[in-house]
């Protein structure tokens, strides 16, 4: 009944907390442009958008959040820098004149290449019944069904992540992405970063090339963190303050090493954003094309 009735989204706005919604691809069954348009015009009309910098600047700061209808703030975010990113959503936020942040792996813009989890994905659906379950005895997966060894090799560490997904480009020597894949995987290139307006768009650091950082060595995530950064502050120009874990993956080393570069970090953990939020561990709220449980997330966020 609070879906429909909007007791949901009364409830949230009374709450004295930030809001930060977490997207990924645009464009795929999940979420259409057209269902993005009505999520983000949904907001809209709701919430007060800000820009995530903004709002970061007021939690280190000690702000206390504004709550009560078309009061409480809401920061929009991106992960992996994709394509369909700049296509799709990026038309409809200035059409809309909302801010929001995307998350950027710059080795990948460099190179055009997937993130390796995608291309993973996208291989492991090419092999028959058969075929997978061999290649997973190869392997030595706990599982052979295709998002159970995707979740599998990221526990990896590097090389040996490295060596299995080199096996399994072995075993789909034909592999050619579709216009689908492509779509819904592709990342934006220099150009395409470069022409968000960063009056509409923040860009943040994603790492290099997308790695499990946990599973990393110390100068393996000094790498990831600070090259990128670097990277993308030579090619746009302008501060890169803002960072988003891969996975949301992190542990202690991974947070020292973030603390150091940046002044806030961004996790996939479901949570509002409260006044004694870890600027080094900040939740976020999956997003969903479906109204009703957006609404209800609002109010609670893991729904």
């Amino acid at each position: 009944m609070a879906l429909s009735s909007g007791m949901s989204h009364w409830l949230a706005q009374r709450r004295p907390v930030r809001r930060i919604l977490m997207l990924h691809g645009v464009g795929g069954d999940k979420m259409t442009q057209a269902d993005f348009y009505r999520v983000m015009s949904w907001l809209k009309q709701r919430y007060a958008v800000v820009p995530l910098q903004r709002m970061i600047g007021d939690i280190l700061g000690g702000s206390p959040a504004p709550s009560g209808a078309g009061r409480s703030q809401l920061a929009i975010t991106f992960d992996d820098g994709l394509r369909n990113q700049y296509a799709l959503a990026y038309p409809v936020l200035k059409a809309l004149a909302l801010p929001a942040t995307i998350f950027v792996c710059p080795g990948l813009v460099e190179t055009g290449q997937w993130m390796w989890n995608h291309d993973v994905r996208a291989r492991l659906h090419r092999l028959p019944g058969g075929a997978l379950a061999e290649w997973a005895r190869v392997v030595q997966a706990p599982a052979a069904q295709v998002e159970p060894l995707v979740a599998w090799m990221k526990t990896l560490p590097l090389p040996e992540r490295q060596r299995v997904h080199a096996l399994l480009r072995d075993a789909t020597p034909g592999f050619a992405p579709t216009p689908q894949e492509r779509a819904a995987y592709d990342p934006m290139d220099w150009d395409e970063v470069r022409a968000c307006d960063a009056q509409h768009i923040c860009i943040g650091s994603h790492t290099m090339t997308h790695p499990i950082l946990p599973t990393l060595t110390l100068p393996e995530i000094q790498y990831e963190l600070e090259q990128s950064r670097d990277l993308l502050q030579a090619q746009l120009q302008r501060r890169v303050d803002i960072f988003c874990y891969p996975n949301g993956s992190n542990d202690a080393r991974v947070r020292q090493v973030a603390q150091s570069l940046y002044r806030a970090a961004l996790t996939t953990e479901e949570g509002v954003v409260t006044a004694n939020v870890d600027p080094m561990a900040i939740p976020r709220i999956p997003a969903t094309a479906h109204l009703p449980l957006l609404a209800w997330r609002m109010h609670r966020p893991w729904a």
